[in-house]
């Protein structure tokens, strides 16, 4: 190997900059992802495969911009493609398992959020920054640095684009609760 393409290091060899970046965002991470995938076990599934590649790329990440903002590029990447390699790797089945609950009061839970859950996918497809910023504000209680930090904006652009992407969000909302009625 060379200096441009070094020999992979053992997992059990963390680097400790990399260990306290990961621990410092696992939280924002999962939360993040149990908003996108709805499970939690999907979600910590997709926040661990999202830190064995930010682990890979780790002397990338540092070398980038803005390192933060990289990393969550990554998990979204990563929570993107989740579903698509269950599929792919067949470990989905074509029914549902029955519930880990007895009653079935977590498919109300999930439905109530469905309105919110298809404003947010439109509001992304429009304006993926101010959909994101919101994710970040308001379901992972950053702050407007925090968010600037992960989305590489500044914290008065983080804080226009939660404000845009509130109104936006209840505009859609509204225009589809008129349509269902």
């Amino acid at each position: 190997m060379n200096e441009n393409f070094p020999a992979a290091r053992p997992t059990a060899d963390l680097p400790l900059d990399f260990e306290a970046f990961f621990q410092r965002e696992q939280k924002a991470f999962l939360a993040l992802a149990c908003f996108k995938l709805r499970d939690r076990r999907d979600a910590e599934e997709a926040v661990l495969e999202a830190g064995r590649r930010m682990y890979a790329k780790w002397e990338r990440i540092l070398a980038h911009v803005n390192p933060t903002a990289m990393a969550y590029r990554i998990l979204h990447g990563v929570i993107g493609d989740f579903y698509r390699r269950e599929i792919r790797d067949a470990r989905v089945q074509a029914f549902a398992e029955p519930p880990d609950r007895p009653d079935s009061s977590y498919l109300k839970e999930l439905g109530d959020h469905e309105p919110l859950d298809l404003a947010l996918d439109e509001l992304e497809s429009r304006a993926p920054l101010q959909a994101n910023s919101v994710r970040l504000y308001h379901l992972a209680g950053l702050s407007y640095e925090q968010i600037a930090e992960r989305l590489g904006t500044t914290p008065g652009s983080a804080k226009v684009s939660v404000s845009i992407g509130l109104q936006r969000l209840k505009e859609i909302m509204t225009k589809r609760s008129g349509r269902d009625e």
